[in-house]
């Protein structure tokens, strides 16, 4: 983040919450500073863009994507096209070999099985403008959701997490809490399944990943963590950050944005509604994208 925006946001001392209609000062001034963003660049990138999309005759040739949707790739570029075309392409490939990931999960599942709140949208950004994401492992049950579904809730949050203007230039944190995981959970670590978890965060989904952090890490996390290290970046390896206790989150987050059961302050912290609304506007999401949330 340039210095000018990190000095909006010490004079600002806002914590904004997830669900939001505006960019505030200090993203429009991120936007264009780090992101390289500009009513013309923006412009001119589109039509660059979609010159490279149309080229394609064997993927994309013919497919009237959303100006919304393609911007989110050119923000995660920072308006490298090229890249923005081979992380498009690389998800389109992705659908087409796994589509019934893109399908979402039955809406009564959030009203009769538990193991859906084992991913937890918080409802209060961090100062930076991060949207953050508690998986809780342990609330998992693979007997009640099978690894399918699990899959699919991920899909869905983060294509439609990414409609969210804020979360495009902004980036996610991610807490990875592993407390009450067992054999059970191993099981799931397969090399394909961990791999494509991989592929998909880094190479298809246009995320910003600005920190990852690993708490109550079991005694088997150790050998999936080198087999996924040896893909990652160096600059992906250098955010992650494994904690000997819960009260190390406080070096990153305030206690005012994350939940009483972490030892911070917030009451109320699984957004459902938003969720089940997500997970329902999912079915809309073609192939061509959606619009943003504002």
């Amino acid at each position: 983040m340039s210095s000018n925006s990190s000095k909006l946001i010490q004079e600002s001392n806002e914590i904004f919450p997830f669900e939001m209609k505006h960019l505030p000062d200090f993203v429009l001034k991120k936007l264009e500073e780090e992101l390289k963003e500009t009513p013309e660049k923006k412009q001119k990138s589109l039509l660059e863009l979609k010159k490279l999309l149309d080229a394609d005759e064997q993927l994309t040739y013919g497919i009237d994507f959303h100006e919304d949707f393609l911007t989110q790739y050119l923000r995660h570029s920072k308006y490298d096209t090229q890249r923005a075309f081979y992380h498009l392409r690389s998800m389109l490939l992705l659908r087409k070999k796994y589509s019934t990931l893109f399908d979402g999960i039955p809406d009564e599942f959030f009203l009769t099985k538990d193991s859906p709140k084992c991913i937890r949208l918080l409802p209060k950004r961090c100062p930076e403008g991060c949207t953050i994401v508690i998986y809780q492992y342990g609330k998992y049950n693979p007997k009640e959701l099978s690894v399918e579904d699990f899959k699919k809730m991920i899909v869905m949050l983060d294509f439609q997490m990414l409609r969210d203007p804020m979360t495009q230039i902004n980036g996610f944190k991610f807490i990875h809490d592993f407390q009450g995981t067992t054999m059970q959970h191993l099981k799931l670590c397969t090399p394909s399944n961990m791999y494509l978890f991989y592929h998909a965060g880094i190479h298809c989904i246009p995320a910003r990943y600005k920190e990852i952090h690993i708490i109550n890490e079991p005694y088997w996390f150790k050998p999936c963590w080198i087999f996924i290290k040896s893909f990652l970046s160096e600059k992906v390896r250098n955010r992650v950050y494994f904690h000997s206790s819960t009260e190390k989150l406080f070096d990153h987050f305030p206690r005012a944005i994350l939940p009483t059961e972490y030892g911070g302050d917030l009451r109320e912290s699984y957004l459902e509604d938003w969720l089940r609304k997500a997970n329902t506007d999912l079915k809309k999401h073609g192939v061509t994208g959606q619009p943003n949330y504002f």
